[in-house]
């Protein structure tokens, strides 16, 4: 009887580990980071190679989709949008209240004349 070969995975820390789980049981990207200090590019990385995915319709399941190189489901492809607002909602954040006040009120900045 001829046995296969072991799958050569990388090891897992405790820490990647319960991040894995937690993104199978549904737990949110940002709840995982929060639990276990994975960050969100390992954890992906992470659940493609040892064959883990989040719940289909969310950005988790759409990001495991994106991680294996794959077309997202059906489920998941409409959570894109809401994967891509979060990302935008992010790069928002980054900009200076005062720039982003200036920004929306549509002030342009006076050239200095030298």
């Amino acid at each position: 009887m001829a046995t296969s070969p072991p799958i050569d995975w990388p090891a897992l820390t405790v820490g990647q580990a319960v991040a894995l789980t937690l993104l199978r049981d549904g737990y949110t990207q940002r709840a995982i980071q929060a639990r276990t200090d994975v960050a969100p590019g390992d954890l992906y990385r992470l659940a493609a190679v040892h064959h883990i995915a989040a719940p289909h319709g969310t950005c988790e399941g759409h990001a495991c989709h994106e991680a294996r190189g794959e077309d997202p489901c059906g489920p998941c492809e409409t959570a894109q949008a809401r994967s891509d607002a979060r990302a935008r909602a992010q790069q928002r954040k980054k900009i200076p209240p005062a720039l982003r006040a200036r920004l929306a009120s549509g002030a342009r900045r006076k050239a200095v004349v030298r």
